[in-house]
């Protein structure tokens, strides 16, 4: 139940249909994005001390695999030449002629009585044996092995395994949906059953509390047809309250769907350790800068420390009389170090240097939150050369290991505000701002470039026919 205050704040957020950040520069390799030229020392130092700290990997993995078979249901609700060669290496035709390549086809092939029948093929993958269009995308069986598969909610767990330097259970947590729980937690049960995995998964669902209201064009509140206030799910920055109640050192972020076959995971996980390496580097780096300045106040060491800092953060200090208590303040916060690939011309975030109450911090923008319309923030976007892959290490502790309340470090101006429709009328709909956007905006952030072969997600079926979800020859 929301309350009334929440329901005013929200209410009022819609009607300023939410605000577009002051982009001060595309975030680059020599402005903000950060090359580690001696990569096997940040992986070495991982291997050394991961082992310190308690790891858990965080993955939301709720979403439904609906996008993902766009093209085969829109193929399947109305089968025409045009939804079967819509999309050149992504269309149905191509997801037909391959099927012996998908890690569900043993799954499926003994229920289809005529490949060439296209429509009972769609039929079938969509919904029974499969019911891939109802689905969540954790549950869809992604890659192939000898005599088995594994979906994607599998190989983020055998990524935690391999990830793991310490004696204690690999630690991870999986957002989902309570509608797909028991499906989830019977796959678990399984894989335990076949495999010794020294893990500790854990499932936490959205909270009804984070839910949003809406609003109609005239601004009067959305209700049910009971009269009850109507709420939907707030976006993925809803989970910001899942992650805020994780008591671990240090927490992977990844998407559910970025995830490479088992063979290709040799090229990968050096890319994971040298996040991890960097952040454990950074952590103890500002543990020693917060005692250094409890014991030498001195004009030196407070520069000494500030140049530091302004080269790791991409900020700048004033070098003043309070020069001492801001390094406290701006090193007292949480810190993520988040890989950034190349942009290849994939749709969502990307590194920016952002300006607010004249500071300006690296931030993960979307392109839904810079204005276009003006000639220099569009400069800006157009000049970026980098793409958030969703790839984030996280520390989410203080100095003397409490935890921080990550709701204090929010910009609750970067809400998104976008059009629906209910009940056939059009209404305006509010969600929270984005877990690694706005959620994250007053973290501490290092954006380190890695390479295209860690970001490999299945946004559509065929996807899985990329060379990263199929065994090596």
């Amino acid at each position: 139940m929301l309350s009334e205050s929440e329901i005013k704040r929200q209410k009022a957020l819609l009607e300023s249909e939410g605000n577009f950040v002051d982009i001060a520069a595309p975030a680059t390799p020599d402005n903000g994005i950060t090359i580690v030229e001696n990569q096997q020392h940040y992986i070495d130092l991982y291997d050394e001390k991961s082992k310190n700290y308690v790891l858990e990997k965080f993955v939301p993995a709720s979403g439904a695999a609906t996008r993902m078979f766009k093209r085969l249901i829109a193929f399947n609700n109305e089968p025409n030449l045009k939804n079967l060669h819509d999309g050149g290496d992504y269309s149905v035709r191509t997801t037909i002629d391959s099927l012996p390549k998908f890690a569900f086809w043993g799954t499926l092939k003994d229920s289809i009585s005529d490949v060439e029948n296209l429509e009972e093929v769609s039929d079938k993958i969509l919904h029974e044996p499969l019911n891939y269009a109802g689905l969540p995308k954790g549950l869809v069986e992604f890659h192939c092995y000898d005599g088995f598969s594994r979906t994607a909610f599998e190989e983020q767990i055998f990524e935690a395994v391999a990830l793991n330097n310490s004696d204690a259970p690999a630690k991870l947590e999986f957002t989902v949906s309570e509608e797909h729980y028991e499906m989830f937690k019977s796959l678990l049960d399984k894989i335990m059953q076949k495999n010794k995995l020294n893990v500790d998964v854990k499932f936490s669902f959205q909270e009804k509390s984070t839910n949003t209201v809406a609003i109609y064009n005239d601004g009067t509140l959305v209700k049910t047809a009971d009269g009850e206030l109507f709420t939907r799910p707030g976006g993925h920055g809803s989970l910001l309250q899942n992650l805020n109640a994780i008591d671990a050192d240090i927490i992977f972020i990844k998407n559910i769907d970025n995830i490479v076959h088992q063979d290709y995971m040799p090229e990968t996980l050096p890319y994971k350790k040298l996040l991890g390496g960097v952040l454990i580097e950074v952590v103890e780096n500002i543990k020693s800068y917060m005692q250094s300045l409890e014991n030498d106040k001195s004009e030196e060491n407070c520069n000494r420390i500030a140049a530091s800092l302004e080269k790791t953060f991409c900020t700048s200090f004033e070098r003043n009389h309070s020069l001492c208590d801001t390094l406290v303040n701006f090193m007292n916060r949480p810190i993520r170090v988040c890989g950034m690939v190349k942009n290849t011309g994939e749709p969502g975030g990307g590194p920016f240097l952002v300006r607010k109450d004249g500071k300006v911090s690296l931030q993960i923008v979307e392109k839904a939150q810079i204005n276009l319309a003006d000639e220099v923030q569009k400069q800006h976007f157009n000049g970026s050369t980098h793409f958030n892959p969703v790839d984030l290490v996280c520390y989410t502790k203080d100095v003397n290991g409490c935890k921080f309340d990550l709701n204090k470090f929010v910009d609750p101006s970067t809400c998104f505000v976008s059009e629906k429709t209910y009940n056939g009328k059009p209404i305006k709909v509010l969600e929270h701002p984005g877990l690694w956007n706005g959620s994250m905006a007053d973290w501490l952030t290092i954006f380190v470039e890695v390479p295209l072969i860690t970001f490999n997600p299945v946004k559509e079926l065929n996807d899985l026919l990329r060379k990263e979800h199929q065994r090596k020859a």
